[in-house]
């Protein structure tokens, strides 16, 4: 069960996140925020929605409408940031994709919260608990999901508060048209990031191996020899689905990063996320 890094304790003190709704550094109660929150100060009525708290019904407005409203309060400003990890078997093929996606995550949460987020790490899957940054380097996560990964991502969803920054850690191999997943979290998140994460094997299949595949959902398997072929019909398959990626990213104003397994944490953090604009130096 893979757990973060040192590198990636060690890195939350030289980078932060860069997304352009996480706040500026502050302590909580200097500001108000502009959307409603769970604050002090009251700041709306709204229709009551699955998931809300039940504590903030109005039970007045209730009795005078009929209607279950609930309370909105302007929040101490205190941004939430939600990172999203795909724990699809798939994940961890290779112990090393596996190990970034986990220090990923513990970086970005723990950048955030050294800023004076709250930061929590949301695995994507089924009976799905969020992870405050030390509960996950002490427990690590353990890549188990079998089911889809659309089913697994709409439950992750119900935690994430609207507003909140959103980092999205997967690899994006599975048969689910981009716009279909990042539309209903781009409309919920804040500001939202997606890194993709692929092993070498991944990324640059060498021709002439012999494989057996094995479906990571429902364990069926496939004889595969990677001729020039095969392997030219996979990459054309990946650019595509990168480019789409990418392009659902721009049109949502998300920031889109994919990387491969094997370069440091450091020098990914110092290449391709920084230029990305997901993290910047402090």
């Amino acid at each position: 069960m893979p757990r973060p890094s040192r590198e990636a304790t060690g890195l939350a003190e030289r980078f932060e996140l860069a997304l352009d709704s996480a706040p500026p550094p502050g302590r909580s109660g200097e500001r108000l925020a502009r959307s409603g929150g769970a604050g002090t100060e009251f700041h709306d009525s709204r229709p009551y929605q699955l998931g809300d708290d039940v504590r903030s019904i109005d039970w007045r407005a209730f009795a005078r409408s009929d209607q279950l409203m609930v309370r909105v309060w302007r929040e101490e400003l205190l941004a939430r940031v939600e990172v999203l990890l795909d724990v699809s078997r798939s994940m961890s093929l290779d112990p090393l994709k596996a190990q970034l996606a986990v220090d990923l995550a513990q970086l970005f949460a723990l950048s955030a919260q050294r800023n004076g987020s709250s930061a929590r790490i949301v695995p994507i899957g089924t009976r799905v608990l969020p992870l405050a940054p030390d509960e996950f380097e002490a427990r690590g996560i353990e890549f188990e999901r079998r089911e889809p990964f659309d089913a697994g991502l709409r439950e992750a969803l119900e935690h994430v508060r609207r507003g909140s920054v959103v980092l999205l850690v997967s690899d994006f191999l599975f048969p689910h048209a981009p716009r279909d997943l990042l539309a209903p979290l781009a409309t919920r998140a804040g500001a939202l990031g997606c890194v993709q994460v692929l092993s070498h094997d991944e990324r640059a299949p060498q021709p002439g191996r012999a494989l057996r595949l094995v479906d990571c959902e429902d364990a069926r398997t496939l004889d595969l020899v990677l001729d020039g072929n095969v392997v030219d019909g996979y990459l054309k398959r990946l650019a595509a689905l990168n480019g789409a990626l990418s392009e659902e990213c721009r049109r949502s104003g998300a920031r889109f990063a994919s990387l491969e397994a094997g370069p440091s944490l450091d020098e990914l953090a110092r290449g391709p996320l920084l230029d990305a604009g997901l993290l910047a130096a402090r």
